[in-house]
């Protein structure tokens, strides 16, 4: 369900994502709208499920994740029994940061977060196998962050 949101509703979401850490103040005041009704809004996004979770967001370098990997897996059998499993299964990698199903010649695109090499070797070789359907895989490891992040602007 695509829900409709108004032009409040839209500043509010565009100050929670780059701090959601804000006092209720704060955001009523940017928006200008009573404390109780930025309150009352914000909890209707929660229920709503526009707002799906508010984390804070930690550089893997200063605790000790150094490699990233973009992954590109190509399943070996395509159907949804087979694909539910491995979301599940990825889903369940405290590794995997996203799990995406793609179009084109992968069928999933995985962020891969690990301490070192040997750390991700270990995790290819436990999840990225033929005994959970996949086929093949790719990786291609970040050399540099230009740019990382979750926001998505709302205009």
């Amino acid at each position: 369900m695509n829900q409709q949101l108004d032009n409040t509703d839209k500043a509010i979401l565009n100050l929670l994502q780059d701090d959601a850490t804000l006092p209720l103040k704060t955001v009523a005041e940017h928006v200008h709208v009573s404390i109780a009704t930025a309150q009352r809004r914000i909890q209707a996004l929660v229920d709503n499920e526009v707002i799906t979770k508010q984390v804070a967001i930690v550089d893997p370098n200063k605790v000790g994740y150094s490699l990233t990997a973009v992954v590109m897996v190509e399943m070996a059998k395509s159907n949804n029994s087979m694909q539910h499993r491995f979301e599940r299964l990825m889903n369940a990698q405290p590794q995997v940061m996203s799990c995406y199903e793609v179009s084109g010649d992968a069928d999933f695109m995985l962020m891969v977060s690990a301490k070192n090499m040997s750390d991700y070797h270990q995790f290819t070789r436990n999840l990225l196998t033929y005994e959970n359907n996949v086929r093949h895989f790719k990786s291609q490891f970040v050399m540099n962050f230009t740019k990382s992040g979750t926001k998505i602007y709302i205009e």
